[in-house]
């Protein structure tokens, strides 16, 4: 119940957004930022609502990690925004929190319900592993509609409440911002990854196809802070590496699981 409403005001959020973008309006962007903010504190209850039942952190399947992700990408969102003071990046932001959301509620009932804890996953290692991970995957999702914005608008239309320009560079330094948040934190998820599977398998690393394509998405992103400095790639191509990187974020949340199970390939990994 909690969940549903918290989509719902995430979908109405959204549209206020659209709304601001549209008129500029001050008291719309309020609005809109406000709407966000109780979807995200819903999201928080059903959430820990959902961790009480179970007895553990819900971070146990898909769907679970899945809400977490929306739950980081709507609040690194709202810390940006809070700083950055513009609210032109909530449509595309929002847009790729929704997805996520989306993808979680349309899992089959069984990963839905609340079930034990699997003994494989009953340690200290899964909360530090996984939170971190999806700290990353956060910030990364907020950069990714950071470039979104930056790539549609070659220019600046429009403005903030008080008629300013969006510059266009503000947009490339909080994108970049946003980036330099969570590559970090991949970086504590794989390592405290490697540390797990070491006491639980007997090995650091194992290439995994998992733990293949999360090295691929760190690379990707320690490539996307090395090319900002060069003059050539800054701008609209450092956005769309950006834009890309996420997916690459997606297809080892969402397409490795798939890949796994269509071509039968070996992996310790359950989600």
């Amino acid at each position: 119940m909690l969940i549903g409403l918290a989509y719902a005001l995430l979908w109405v959020a959204t549209l206020v957004y659209v709304g601001h973008a549209r008129t500029g309006k001050p008291w719309v962007g309020r609005g809109a930022t406000g709407a966000a903010v109780v979807g995200w504190g819903l999201l928080t209850a059903g959430l820990v609502r959902r961790g009480l039942m179970a007895g553990h952190w819900p971070l146990t399947n898909r769907y679970e990690v899945a809400l977490c992700l929306v739950w980081t990408i709507v609040a690194v969102y709202l810390l940006l925004e809070t700083s950055w003071r513009r609210r032109r990046a909530g449509v595309p932001v929002l847009a790729v929190a929704l997805l996520v959301a989306t993808y979680a509620l349309v899992r089959p009932p069984d990963e839905r319900a609340v079930v034990p804890l699997l003994p494989a996953l009953r340690s200290a290692w899964l909360q530090i592993h996984v939170l971190s991970t999806l700290v990353g995957y956060g910030a990364f999702g907020v950069a990714a509609g950071l470039g979104l914005v930056r790539l549609v608008r070659r220019t600046s239309p429009g403005g903030n409440e008080q008629g300013e320009p969006l510059l266009t560079g503000e947009v490339d330094r909080t994108m970049e911002r946003a980036v330099a948040l969570g590559f970090p934190w991949l970086t504590l998820g794989i390592l405290t990854g490697a540390i797990w599977a070491q006491n639980a398998w007997g090995r650091y690393w194992g290439w995994d196809p998992k733990e293949t394509w999360a090295l691929v998405t760190w690379l990707w992103y320690l490539m996307v802070l090395h090319v900002r400095a060069l003059h050539g790639w800054r701008g609209r191509r450092l956005a769309g590496l950006v834009v890309l990187g996420f997916g690459v974020v997606l297809f080892t949340f969402v397409g490795v699981p798939w890949l796994v199970r269509t071509v039968r390939l070996e992996s310790l990994h359950s989600f």
